[in-house]
C-alpha cells in the first residue's frame, strides 16, 4: 500500500494511524534524509523481527534508532560526551549517524542485537518522519531499504519489492542516493567511519 502525504504538512491523522501500526507490530518504509527505510517501533518484537527477516540481517547486526531529539536518545545511552552533544546540537537533524555507547535502557527488542553494547541514533531531518516521531513518542529501529548490494530510490520499485511485505510504503518520491556519514563517538575521541551526505559540516 503506497500513502501519500502532505509535502509541508503531513496529515496528522494518517501519521497517527501508522503510529498506532506501527505499536502493534507492523513495519513500514519511509523517506529519510538518505535513502528509503524500513522502521518498526523500538519497543516492539514482532515488528523488530520482521524487519530483520525482510532484509535477511545477520541477528548480530543492530540496527539504527530514529530518534525525535537529543533528549529523546539521551534515555539510551550510557555516556554522551560534550564533543559528541555539541556537534549534535550543530549538525542535527541531518544526515548522520551517531555511534555511541548504550545503556541498559535500551529497547529490549533491540538489546539482543546490540551485544557490543554500541547503537547508532539518527535524527532525520525529513518532515514525514518528524512529525512521525512528535506523534509516536517513541524511537523507531531503522535500516536502509537495499537489495542485491542496490539501494532502491523510488516508490515503483520499492511497491514490486516489498509492497506484500510491508504494512505501507510512504511515498517521498525520487531519493537521490546519498548515505548518512557515520561518526563513532564510542572510543577516547571522534573518527568518521564513513565519509557521506552533510560531511562539510562536521
Amino acid at each position: 500500500m503506497i500513502i501519500n502525504l502532505h509535502l509541508e504538512n503531513p496529515e496528522k491523522r494518517k501519521l497517527t494511524s501508522i503510529s498506532d501500526d506501527l505499536r502493534k507490530g507492523a513495519v513500514y518504509i519511509f523517506p529519510t534524509d538518505t535513502v528509503y527505510a524500513i522502521v518498526a517501533d523500538a519497543n516492539s518484537k514482532e515488528g523488530t523481527e520482521k524487519v530483520y527477516n525482510l532484509k535477511k540481517l545477520d541477528k548480530k547486526k543492530p540496527l539504527s534508532l530514529l530518534c525525535k531529539d537529543i533528549s529523546m536518545a539521551s534515555q539510551f545511552i550510557e555516556y554522551l560526551p560534550n564533543e559528541a552533544y555539541r556537534l549534535m546540537k550543530k549538525i542535527t537533524p541531518g544526515p548522520y549517524t551517531f555511534i555511541l555507547k548504550a545503556n541498559k535502557m535500551l529497547p529490549k527488542p533491540c538489546i539482543i542485537h546490540h551485544k557490543d553494547k554500541h547503537i547508532g541514533i539518527r535524527f532525520p531531518d525529513h518532515i514525514y518522519l518528524q512529525e512521525l516521531l512528535k506523534i509516536h513518542d517513541s524511537p523507531l529501529t531503522s535500516t536502509s531499504v537495499i537489495t542485491d548490494d542496490e539501494y532502491l530510490t523510488n516508490v515503483e520499485d520499492l511497491n514490486s519489492q516489498f509492497g506484500e511485505k510491508v504494512d505501507g510504503i510512504v511515498d517521498g518520491g525520487l531519493i537521490l542516493l546519498e548515505p548518512s556519514t557515520i561518526i563513532d563517538f564510542t572510543g577516547d575521541q571522534m573518527i568518521i567511519i564513513r565519509e557521506g551526505k552533510g560531511i562539510e559540516k562536521i
